[in-house]
């Protein structure tokens, strides 16, 4: 069987996963099928917590990652200074990446602190490739697989699986939200919103300024920021384009039309 057609009985694989134990043997069995070994997931950039299946191991162990790399991620909050993070924040196309250049950018971005990167050619890690994962509530997550031969080329790779790839990726995301986000989601009340909260975020919804908001609310603009801070604040967003993303999945405004 070529690797092509593997890659297409395993998109049926994940897709039709139970669980994140079989999740893990599809993402690995990918891995194989592309000379990619070793697998990873990142269900939210937006959080240092790293993904766990029922028992509070870290769906990384299940993928072969030795314990200290989901722990660098969590304790170092790894996330705010990946340039793969930052990647796949502005773009929905996988992409491939150098594993010595990231670990490069991660240390420049992390001065003065330092950091324990996981990923580098110290550590047996040449390269990847991410596909990216844009998630409901304005998340933002991937799917990688990590390059351990220095002689594999991820861009030959993408090259030739990059649609079935995107599919796993993203079937293997609506498992994981399925599971894990849903259940987060229904366990946490929604936050109370004031009225002036809901009605600033409605029409920030559809991207008025601070300045056109106080003006359809008839205060200053001002008044406006401070009601979306508040909002943003309530709803644990980073921003409002967060708050409003957040705020319509949970049922708590219905944007305006203009």
């Amino acid at each position: 069987m070529s690797a092509v057609q593997e890659l297409d009985v395993l998109v049926t694989g994940v897709a039709s996963a139970p669980d994140l134990q079989t999740l893990a043997e599809c993402l690995l069995c990918v891995g194989q099928a592309i000379g990619l070994e070793s697998p990873a997931v990142i269900d939210d950039y937006s959080k240092y917590r790293v993904l766990t299946v029922e028992d509070g191991m870290a769906f990384a162990s299940l993928l072969g990652w030795p314990a200290a790399a989901p722990e660098a991620w969590s304790e170092q909050k790894l996330y705010r200074f990946s340039p793969i993070a930052a990647v796949c924040r502005v773009t929905t196309r996988p992409f491939v990446w150098d594993a010595a250049t990231v670990a490069e950018a991660v240390r420049a971005a992390a001065h003065p602190h330092q950091v324990d990167w996981p990923a580098t050619p110290e550590r047996g890690i040449y390269g990847g490739l991410t596909v990216p994962v844009h998630l409901p509530g304005a998340r933002t997550g991937s799917v990688s697989w990590y390059a351990r031969n220095p002689d594999v080329r991820p861009e030959a790779i993408l090259r030739e699986h990059q649609h079935a790839l995107r599919n796993i990726g993203y079937c293997a995301m609506d498992l994981i939200y399925a599971l894990r986000m849903d259940k987060a989601d229904s366990a946490v009340p929604a936050p109370l919103l004031t009225e002036r909260e809901v009605e600033c975020l409605s029409w920030a919804a559809l991207g008025l300024t601070d300045k056109e908001i106080g003006e359809r609310i008839n205060r200053s603009h001002t008044t406006a920021r401070f009601h979306l801070d508040n909002a943003i604040g309530k709803l644990g967003a980073r921003n409002r384009t967060q708050a409003v993303a957040v705020a319509v999945h949970k049922g708590l405004i219905h944007p305006h039309e203009e």
